[in-house]
C-alpha cells in the first residue's frame, strides 16, 4: 500500500484518485535528448490534468561550459525560486513523470531532494502507464498559486571530478563507483552521445534500464532488492554517475525505494570526466571480471 506521502515511486491509480488537490503539484519532464523541444511540444498537446512542465535543459540543468557535463546542476537559488513559481513548497508533494522510463522524472526528484523537499515521487510507468489506465488528460496549461520555496541544500548528495579522482586514485578503501549507462557504453563498444567511448577505472556497471520490466513499470520490491544485494552496506561510500546526471537518478530512486538511501551522485557523469584528456579511461568489463552475475541480465 502506498503512503500518504509518497518518497519514491506511485501508481497511476494513486494519482488519479489525488487529482485536483491543492497538497499536490504534478510535473511533466517529458524530454527527448535528440529533439529537444519534443517534451514541450508533446505538454503542449496534452497533459495530466494540472501539470506543470520542467524541460530537462532550461529548468532541471544549468548553463553547459565545457566542464561539468552535458546536464551540469541548475543555479539552486534560481531552481528554488522556479519551484515557488510552480506552486512546490513546504506540504506539498510533487508528482514527477517523463516517457523515457522515469530518467527525468528521476532527475527532477532528486534535485528535490537535494534542494531540501523529501515529499516527491515518480509515476510508475510515466505518462504511457497513465494512458493506459483511462487517466484523463487536457491541453490547458495551468497557472498554479505560488508558494514560498525553502531551499534546504544536502551537499552531501553531490560529488565532482575531484571526489571521483580521490576514488579512482585510492581504490576500493575511498569508495566505489557505479556507472548506471547501458552495458555497450560502459565497455567502450559504443558512444553515442560523448567523444570518449569507455568507462571510469575502477566503476562497476549497473544499467539503470534493468530496473524496469518490459512494459516500462519498475520491478517488485524483492527483484530490486536483489538487484542491489552485492552494493556494499555503507552507501555513503558508493558514487552513482551516468552520462550527464540523468539516467543515475533513477538508480537512486530504486534504492530510497528499497530502504538504501546514502548514495551520492557524480553530476557531471561520463561527459564531465572524459572531457578533461588526462583523465584515465578503462574499456572492457570490469563488472564481469569481479564476479558480478551477468553482463547484461537481470543482475548488474
Amino acid at each position: 500500500m502506498t503512503p500518504s506521502k509518497p518518497r519514491t515511486i506511485v501508481s497511476a491509480e494513486w494519482l488519479r484518485q489525488r487529482l485536483g488537490r491543492d497538497d499536490i503539484v504534478i510535473a511533466d519532464c517529458r524530454f527527448d535528448l535528440t529533439d529537444p523541444a519534443a517534451g514541450r511540444l508533446a505538454y503542449e498537446r496534452d497533459h495530466v490534468p494540472g501539470a506543470v512542465y520542467f524541460d530537462l535543459d532550461k529548468d532541471l540543468s544549468g548553463p553547459v561550459t565545457g566542464r561539468g557535463g552535458r546536464h551540469p546542476l541548475p543555479d539552486m537559488d534560481r531552481f528554488a525560486e522556479l519551484l515557488g513559481r510552480r506552486g512546490v513548497g513546504d506540504g506539498v508533494t510533487v508528482i514527477c513523470y517523463d516517457d523515457q522510463g522515469g530518467q527525468m522524472a528521476a532527475r527532477l526528484w532528486w534535485l528535490l531532494r537535494y534542494a531540501g523537499h523529501d515529499d516527491a515521487a515518480v509515476l510508475d510507468g510515466g505518462y504511457g502507464a497513465w494512458r493506459a489506465a483511462g487517466g484523463p488528460v487536457a491541453a490547458e496549461v495551468p497557472a498554479p498559486a505560488p508558494r514560498r520555496f525553502v531551499l534546504r541544500l544536502g551537499p552531501h548528495m553531490a560529488v565532482g571530478m575531484e571526489d571521483v579522482r580521490r576514488i579512482v586514485d585510492g581504490g576500493r578503501d575511498h569508495g566505489l563507483i557505479v556507472d548506471s549507462r547501458a552495458p555497450e557504453r560502459y565497455r567502450g563498444e559504443a558512444e553515442p552521445l560523448d567523444p570518449v567511448a569507455g568507462h571510469i577505472p575502477g566503476a562497476r556497471n549497473w544499467p539503470w534500464m534493468e530496473n524496469l520490466d518490459q512494459r516500462g513499470f519498475f520491478r517488485g520490491r524483492d527483484e530490486l532488492e536483489k538487484r542491489f544485494a552485492a552494493l556494499p552496506d555503507d552507501m555513503e561510500r558508493v558514487v552513482f554517475h551516468c552520462g550527464s546526471g540523468v539516467s543515475a537518478c533513477v538508480n537512486l530512486l530504486v534504492l530510497e525505494h528499497i530502504g538504501r538511501p546514502g548514495a551520492k551522485l557524480y553530476t557531471g557523469g561520463w561527459s564531465d570526466w572524459c572531457s578533461v584528456p588526462e583523465n584515465p579511461v578503462a574499456v572492457g568489463d570490469e563488472t564481469a571480471a569481479e564476479g558480478a552475475e551477468g553482463e547484461q541480465g537481470e543482475g548488474p
